[in-house]
């Protein structure tokens, strides 16, 4: 019996509440889950050990999302990427999607909206 490894999404936001909501939406059981308040720190952690999937805010300090899509575009890396935003600003989303972002979900968001996006990246 062949036995599946879990797949690791990075959650980043500089509001804990929305990382632990994530969290639990996404069930630990079914997926490791790793957390950062911001782009730097997600950065550090993308370097120690391989993400499946990337949800990050857009606006945080020290390092954005869209910052961090580039940064990542840069260092030549292809992680399945999800923006999240209290804003639906199509220039912005354009912006994300040009870094290499795959989708974006917009605050408030729902579980079943994130679980099927989630689930569609990770198929």
């Amino acid at each position: 019996m062949k036995i599946r490894k879990k797949k690791t999404v990075l959650i980043v936001d500089d509001d804990a509440k929305i990382r632990t909501l994530l969290k639990e939406i996404l069930d630990p059981g079914k997926f490791k889950v790793l957390e950062a308040p911001d782009g730097r720190e997600a950065l550090d952690l993308i370097h120690k050990e391989p993400v499946d999937l990337l949800i990050t805010d857009r606006a945080m300090p020290r390092m954005d999302g869209l910052e961090l899509l580039r940064t990542l575009r840069e260092e030549e890396r292809d992680i399945p990427s999800l923006v999240i935003s209290a804003y639906g600003d199509d220039e912005i989303w354009g912006v994300a999607i040009g870094l290499g972002a795959e989708d974006y979900i917009l605050k408030p968001f729902s579980t079943e909206s994130v679980m099927r996006i989630v689930k569609k990246k990770l198929a």
